[in-house]
């Protein structure tokens, strides 16, 4: 029965079109191309510098940090080290990266499509839809016309042209109507060309917040978006064969307002929070985005915009930044991507990184995944060790926290959450902000009536592994700040160890600062001048 409750609360979200088309999904064959009767035309495109990372060198392929050099003729299907590193395989983005010559790109290509009958993950719409942008960028950067290769692009278009993930919708649905428009204009297809700018037009509309923040609320999603938007950009605004204005101004629109909110997140050192999942190394970064952006939008690179739909905070001081969550943990309908970190926060002190987010180093089931996406690998409350949220499985979410900001100003933001309502508690949290301290203030509350509970709680601050960490008397030294605590009840604080991700299958020890309390917590973190 309890399986049943979780299932509930988590498909009672989705939309009727997911719920529609999961079924459509799960009754689908495996795909397979047809190729076309007669040889289509291609058409050259304008593409971006050749600017994906490395991941092929010297025979050896690397992805999520992990690699493989095949003996003999490439495995697409290799799925020894999970999913997400076959699907890398499948992309092609090495076709892409600075040093990739042309007689190697063009074998890789011929190589996958010799092994068109037997591939599996390849042939999702996901890997798909990146592969069909990076094909057209190659093939557009060393003008290249070969008949096999356009049959067999041409078909893999057809192919994602009828499998459009409206089962997931959130940015697997954007990626593919990017590559299905990238598709209709390298071989001008106006069919594929006008549903793509539907499709793209209602799902920017969407899943982009009123503060232009990407809804599924991860900086490294919301990069590797704006990125590929910037490509299309430049694209449509380089070809002549269908000049849709409106669209392109409406695209120049979310693309600029998309900055602005990377812009408001981005730390002063040029990092983005590795918050929900996010990872190193695996998005563009800001500058790179910022120096991609003055070719589409000239002088619109450094502008900012209030921060409020994405429940983001960012409050900048001489001394510090510090980053806040006060938002959902994601999208209703699509939250795979969350993790259970209502009122987590992230602290850079003097343009270093102080008190930080775990991130991520994996998608694969196990431990690992499911520490990562819980409460107390996060910067604050736990009670019970319970979840606010109720993430579960890889990419699933049941009960969420609902969060209400109760004040909200330049010095200072309170708010509290339901996400204990099964404990018949609320969390209330207020964080203000001085010019040489920061004072956070816990308190649990009681359901309905909003006094004191009288419940215990732990506090978790996640120190980056540069840190030192020193307990002295009844304050923490962690560097150069000081911090100490108080509370109705002796608070009990430890220095305990982690490993902190700092990519995908990389992990480095750091110190985590748990402190133990009853009811009530103010944490005060003293900054040297």
């Amino acid at each position: 029965m309890n399986n049943l409750g979780l299932i509930w609360r988590t498909v009672r979200h989705l939309t009727l079109r997911q719920i529609v088309y999961q079924l459509l999904h799960r009754l689908r064959r495996q795909p397979r191309l047809s190729l076309p009767k007669t040889t289509p035309q291609g058409y050259f495109t304008t593409v971006p510098a050749a600017d994906k990372s490395i991941s092929w060198q010297h025979g050896v392929f690397t992805f999520l940090d992990q690699s493989v050099q095949f003996t003999s003729e490439i495995d697409w299907n290799y799925d020894d080290y999970g999913k997400l590193w076959t699907y890398n395989l499948n992309y092609f983005d090495f076709l892409n990266q600075p040093d990739m010559k042309v007689e190697v790109g063009l074998e890789f290509i011929h190589n996958f499509i010799t092994q068109t009958d037997s591939l599996q993950d390849g042939l999702e719409p996901y890997p798909t839809s990146l592969r069909i942008m990076n094909w057209v960028q190659f093939l557009s950067r060393h003008q290249i016309q070969n008949e096999a290769i356009n049959q067999h692009l041409f078909a893999q278009i057809t192919l994602l042209n009828h499998r459009l993930e409206y089962h997931l919708a959130g940015n697997h649905l954007l990626e593919n109507g990017f590559a299905l428009l990238t598709g209709g204009i390298y071989f001008h297809q106006e069919h594929w060309f006008y549903k793509a700018t539907r499709l793209i037009r209602q799902e920017l509309t969407k899943q982009i917040l009123a503060d232009a923040g990407h809804d599924e609320r991860s900086p490294m999603y919301h990069q590797i978006l704006l990125d590929r938007l910037l490509d299309i950009l430049l694209i449509l605004q380089r070809q002549t064969w269908h000049n849709d204005t409106h669209f392109i101004r409406f695209l120049t629109d979310k693309a600029t307002q998309m900055l602005g909110w990377l812009n408001s997140i981005t730390f002063n050192n040029g990092d983005v929070p590795m918050v929900n999942d996010a990872a190193w190394g695996i998005a563009p970064t800001t500058t790179q985005l910022r120096e991609k952006a003055k070719i589409i939008l000239p002088e619109l690179t450094q502008i900012q915009v209030p921060l409020t739909a994405s429940g983001y905070r960012l409050f900048r001081q001489n001394l510090y930044e510090l980053f806040v969550d006060v938002g959902p943990v994601g999208p209703d309908h699509q939250p795979g991507h969350a993790h259970a970190d209502t009122f987590s926060f992230v602290l850079n002190v003097d343009n270093l990184p102080l008190i930080v987010d775990n991130s991520i180093c994996t998608y694969q089931s196990g431990a690992r995944r499911s520490w990562e996406r819980s409460t107390s690998a996060h910067n604050t409350v736990t009670i019970r060790e319970t979840n606010s949220s109720e993430v579960w499985a890889n990419f699933r979410v049941g009960r969420r926290a609902r969060v209400k900001v109760l004040a909200d100003t330049q010095t200072g933001l309170t708010a509290l959450h339901d996400g204990y309502r099964q404990l018949g508690v609320i969390h209330e949290r207020t964080w203000l902000v001085e010019p040489s301290r920061l004072v956070i203030t816990d308190q649990l509350l009681q359901m309905h009536t909003k006094t004191s509970s009288m419940k215990s709680g732990v506090a978790r601050f996640y120190f980056h592994p540069t840190v030192s960490v020193q307990l002295v008397d009844d304050f923490v030294r962690a560097d150069s700040v000081i911090m100490s605590f108080h509370s109705e009840t002796k608070p009990r604080f430890c220095v305990i160890s982690y490993a902190m991700a700092e990519g995908f299958n990389r992990l480095c020890p750091g110190q985590c600062l748990e402190v133990a309390f009853t009811t009530s917590l103010e944490t005060t973190l003293l900054f040297s001048e």
